[in-house]
């Protein structure tokens, strides 16, 4: 038996058994299999809701096309062993891209998540055009590395950090917080002619949550929200097994949150947002340090790792800060867990944690241990949570396939 919690009724983990519904269904059953697998069949007709028959025959046509397989499960006294339903890892593959001012860093994966490449460069120049031209050289590297696997290629997902489509450009080259004019549609739409294959776009926090809740620790979890400490700040969240992107993919913007109406002018156009003083970005300006130049995090993590009183003094004056959005995120979203990840070292986000203990209250007195987790895919998983949101878009349950 799969160990993981029992999933929630969503519309991405419930099936219905009207004729019509085909396409939803498969996709329905993919989705357990994806973030569930190994499983049995009867274990997925009791998440669905689908007939078992239903379940069967779906697995039978999904293995027939080698999207999954099947194997046996460990015998257990007398009788013959159940089967289990598992993805085939080489049935396809997606690429996934970090992108930010700072540099691209590019994986590869398996229909499971396994990553069978990996590539990471700085910017040239913190535009657009840069980050096109870097990103086409590496999709070009792995074509040359990998020929098999590059013709089972079905996607690309990027993953930078926003805000996108807000009906004005907030970035500028010189703003290491914000990429929002690489995820304009014109660039976009330039990058998916260029590569040739389909592209899906993902805010960085928001990516990485989603690679947190296939491939890491959030699989623990239905419902769980994820801290993104960049440059900026952002979170992303799950939510009854389901990423929450909003209606313009901003959803989770936290750094934006106004703290200081009469604060420090911000790039989202207004001031003394919360990131303008709990970033790397804000570290950077403590401490001397041009944000947009690649060596920046290397070296504050250097001056954490001896001690520096003012990267120490920096901590301690924002714990107040990391108090208040911890305790403003649980309130809001009622999660299970909170796990916090980003571009910095995990003994530098462990000491932010331990900066804000002791943490306010939840409403339902859990207690603080496992409350907030440091996420287990490190520095990849914005990129990796990018690889995720390709397969999410060619897999995962939409309302779109119920239109009938």
């Amino acid at each position: 038996m799969n160990d993981s919690p029992p999933i929630l009724a969503s519309f991405r983990t419930s099936g219905t058994n009207l004729t019509r519904a085909k396409t939803h269904n498969h996709r329905v059953v993919l989705e357990i299999i994806r973030t569930r697998g190994p499983i049995g069949r009867t274990e997925i007709s009791e998440i669905t809701s689908l007939s078992r028959q239903t379940v069967q025959n779906i697995v039978g046509e999904l293995e027939s096309r080698g999207i999954v397989e099947m194997h046996a499960q460990k015998a257990r006294g007398r009788g013959h062993p159940g089967m289990m339903v598992k993805l085939k890892p080489d049935h396809a593959y997606s690429l996934g891209f970090h992108v930010d001012r700072l540099s691209v860093t590019a994986i590869a994966c398996d229909l499971l998540g396994s990553i069978v490449w990996q590539s990471a460069a700085p910017m040239a120049a913190a535009t657009p055009g840069a980050a096109n031209s870097r990103i086409l050289s590496m999709v070009e590297d792995f074509r040359s590395a990998h020929p098999a696997m590059a013709k089972c290629l079905f996607g690309v997902g990027l993953a930078a950090p926003g805000p996108f489509e807000t009906g004005a450009q907030t970035s500028s080259g010189t703003d290491a917080t914000t990429f929002s004019d690489f995820g304009s549609p014109e660039n976009l739409a330039e990058l998916q002619s260029a590569v040739g294959l389909p592209v899906v776009l993902q805010n960085d926090a928001s990516a990485a949550a989603l690679g947190e809740h296939v491939y890491g620790v959030g699989r623990s979890f239905n419902s769980f929200a994820f801290i993104q400490f960049g440059m900026g700040l952002g979170a992303g969240f799950v939510l009854n097994g389901a990423l929450y992107p909003g209606a313009s993919k901003n959803a989770g913007e936290i750094g934006h949150v106004v703290i200081d109406p009469k604060g420090p002018a911000c790039s989202c156009g207004n001031t003394g947002c919360l990131e303008r003083y709990l970033s790397l970005n804000a570290l950077c300006e403590r401490l001397g340090l041009e944000p947009t130049e690649p060596g920046s995090v290397a070296r504050i993590e250097a001056l954490f790792a001896e001690g520096d009183p003012a990267v120490l003094g920096w901590i301690a004056d924002v714990a107040p800060l990391m108090r208040q959005m911890i305790n403003m995120i649980e309130m809001m979203l009622d999660p299970e867990a909170l796990i916090l990840g980003g571009i910095i070292c995990p003994e530098f986000l462990q000491a932010l944690l331990d900066s804000a203990a002791p943490l306010p209250r939840r409403l339902d007195s859990s207690p603080e241990e496992g409350r907030i987790r440091i996420g287990t895919s490190g520095a990849t998983a914005v990129a990796l949570g990018a690889t995720a949101a390709a397969v999410d878009a060619l897999y995962a349950p939409s309302v779109s396939h119920l239109l009938l």
